[in-house]
């Protein structure tokens, strides 16, 4: 399974995705289906979500490439990619970019 890896440009020939940096996103990308909740005016994908690893919680605003060049967070659908449906196995955390399994990143409350 492929997994979601940290950097500012999808890698063409590894077969990881990346983020996308603030400057470089589409103001346009829209979020199917959204499995998380916004809690309490938070700037964070969702009260459950977090690296497994450091413990931060990605921002709601966080965005990762898939190989197909879509854009969207990867929290918002379970790691699936809307445009081309690649189920992505492992994202990068971005504060402490190590790789962990995407269902590690739902912790219990």
């Amino acid at each position: 399974m492929p997994a979601l890896c940290f950097g500012p440009n999808c890698h063409e020939n590894c077969g990881k995705m990346s983020t996308v940096p603030d400057r470089e996103r589409d103001a346009s990308t829209s979020v199917l289906d959204p499995e998380t909740t916004h809690e309490g005016g938070a700037d964070t994908c969702g009260p459950h979500i977090r690296c497994p690893l450091c413990r931060r919680k990605p921002r709601e605003h966080s965005r990762w490439c898939c190989t197909c060049k879509h854009v969207w967070n990867t929290f918002d659908t379970g790691g699936v990619c809307p445009a081309c449906l690649t189920h992505w196995s492992e994202p990068q955390c971005l504060t402490c970019r190590q790789w962990s399994a995407h269902s590690a990143w739902y912790a219990e409350r």
